[in-house]
């Protein structure tokens, strides 16, 4: 049975766990100076990084910030870029309607993102990153993957222009993370300083 994650209380459908996986790490973080809550999921502890995993980051006030699946595979085709954007929308929207009005279409970017299996793997997630502006200055976007099944989505995203990379801390991404721990080597830009 599909599982959801739930914000404010309510199961996205949207937003799913693969089959077996349990929350098994919950801390706090600090992103954009706010304290946020990162969830991760995978089937079994200990935490294996860039291995199949869901993260989930809420802001201190509940409201989701990101939403991560690396764990997903399908050879079915991924959507067009109208049906991309519809859903992505149609997800902002659901989640949060006021934060919706204020946010303006950018692009759509075919892209992939990965995990490493099992058996040690490499493996690709095909996606259509559809990117927004927010009137407050930030960027937001959601990666719609394979049969159009929601991958990533993430809100108030920061950029410093004068490093042409991100600002905000990337709690959702194991490489980031790995290099803030001082056991990988700093991503390369566009990705925030760890």
């Amino acid at each position: 049975m599909t599982q959801s994650i739930q914000v404010f209380g309510q199961f996205q459908a949207e937003l799913t766990l693969p089959d077996q996986f349990k929350l098994i790490a919950s801390d706090s973080r600090t992103r954009n100076h706010e304290t946020v809550t990162v969830e991760r999921y995978q089937m079994t502890e200990p935490v294996v990084m860039n291995g199949p995993h869901v993260t989930v980051v809420y802001g201190d006030d509940g409201r989701l910030i990101s939403y991560n699946n690396f764990a997903e595979r399908s050879t079915t085709g991924i959507p067009s870029k109208r049906e991309a954007v519809a859903i992505a929308k149609r997800l902002f929207q659901k989640l949060d309607p006021q934060y919706a009005r204020d946010l303006s279409y950018m692009r759509v970017d075919q892209l992939s993102r990965s995990f490493v299996d099992d058996a040690n793997r490499q493996v690709a997630i095909p996606i259509m990153w559809v990117k927004f502006a927010h009137a407050n200055g930030s960027y937001n976007w959601v990666s719609v993957g394979a049969g159009g099944q929601v991958i990533e989505m993430e809100r108030e995203f920061e950029w410093d222009y004068w490093q042409s990379r991100r600002a905000t801390e990337e709690w959702n991404y194991d490489d980031w993370v790995l290099a803030r721990m001082g056991l990988a080597p700093q991503p390369a830009a566009p990705e925030a300083l760890a």
